[in-house]
């Protein structure tokens, strides 16, 4: 893997593909999210779950509370969100994973959160990255 950072990574990655055998498979993408927005995501999360918030008529923990926002915002993005029935009759939410988002994804799920928190009166207690 190479993160096209500077020319030298860009040289070597060119000479890596000029190396490789017929057959095999270069991708390039967007990078996933990193740890700056990782602990702005965890600590919104913490924030609301310290505020006692609720939602349907009570509180969650950190997992609940980010699956519910991950629904949400895919929602409001127009990503794919399914509901569908569980193997024992339960809702199943199909959606992305927050580990899988890339930068941005993660960045519109951050604002998304925080814009939450502060319609329904939430402190913020951590720093959204820049």
């Amino acid at each position: 893997m190479f993160r096209l950072v500077h020319d030298t990574a860009r040289r070597l990655a060119k000479e890596a593909i000029d190396k490789a055998p017929d057959g095999w498979v270069v991708t390039v993408k967007e990078p996933t999210r990193n740890l700056l927005q990782n602990n702005a995501l965890h600590g919104h999360l913490s924030d609301i779950v310290k505020a006692k918030a609720k939602w349907a008529g009570r509180e969650w923990d950190i997992d609940s509370w980010r699956a519910i926002f991950a629904s949400a915002h895919a929602r409001h993005e127009n990503l794919p969100v399914q509901t569908i029935p569980g193997l024992e009759g339960e809702f199943v939410a199909l959606r992305r994973s927050t580990a899988r988002m890339t930068k941005s994804e993660l960045s519109g799920l951050i604002d998304y959160i925080a814009a939450w928190m502060a319609k329904n009166g939430v402190p913020f207690s951590a720093k959204v990255p820049e």
